[in-house]
């Protein structure tokens, strides 16, 4: 893992400093799907935080942070999402299918792309945890976002954010085909993105 200096204040003021000023991201996600339904998010903080009303706040927060790719200048949205958060137990089944369909919904809009990055693809996922690298108009302002449970941290070293820019170069390469809800199944001449989504929901 890159190191060098960071930024860290309260993860929900710093995730909505940058979410007003992107114009893409690039997500490698671990834990859990991105895009969650409503009823993902609240399970998953209800979790993590302690406090209800710190839940709820952060829950409306994440919720109206998705806006960002269907508004009238959506978000460039590329997201590498690691095979064992589709099998993170969020909730219920309900509330799991509820997940991957919104996952899946997101993938059919024109300025996302969704990779899932399989177990069998080798260990070079194990040696970096999840991140957004944020980008805009001026590249100078370009960060590197990591969440941590009770903070966040910024990256902006030139040096970090070109090392965090090949790391998701590299699992964008090793996942499959992206997300594409509409291909029929009989298309599909190998295992793809979708497929492994698939797997998952129809297992609950």
């Amino acid at each position: 893992m890159p190191g060098g200096a960071g930024h860290r204040v309260g993860r929900s003021v710093n995730e909505a400093m940058v979410s007003e000023s992107v114009s893409s991201g690039s997500l490698f996600s671990t834990s859990s799907a991105p895009s969650s339904s409503e009823g993902a998010v609240s399970a998953v903080l209800e979790a993590t935080e302690g406090d209800p009303q710190r839940t709820d706040r952060y829950a409306q927060f994440r919720m109206a942070r998705q806006r960002v790719l269907t508004g009238p200048h959506p978000l460039t949205y590329l997201a590498v999402i690691h095979e064992a958060a589709l099998h993170t137990r969020v909730g219920g089944p309900a509330v799991m299918r509820r997940q991957l369909l919104r996952l899946m919904q997101v993938s059919r809009l024109p300025n996302a792309t969704v990779q899932v990055y399989p177990f069998e693809a080798g260990i070079y996922s194990a040696h970096t945890q999840a991140f957004v690298i944020y980008g805009g108009a001026t590249p100078e302002l370009d960060t590197v976002y990591l969440e941590q449970p009770t903070e966040s941290l910024f990256l902006r070293d030139g040096e970090q954010l070109d090392e965090y820019a090949k790391m998701f170069e590299r699992l964008s390469e090793l996942a499959p085909a992206p997300v594409d809800p509409e291909s029929a199944p009989e298309s599909h001449e190998s295992r793809d993105s979708l497929s492994l989504v698939q797997h998952v929901m129809y297992a609950l």
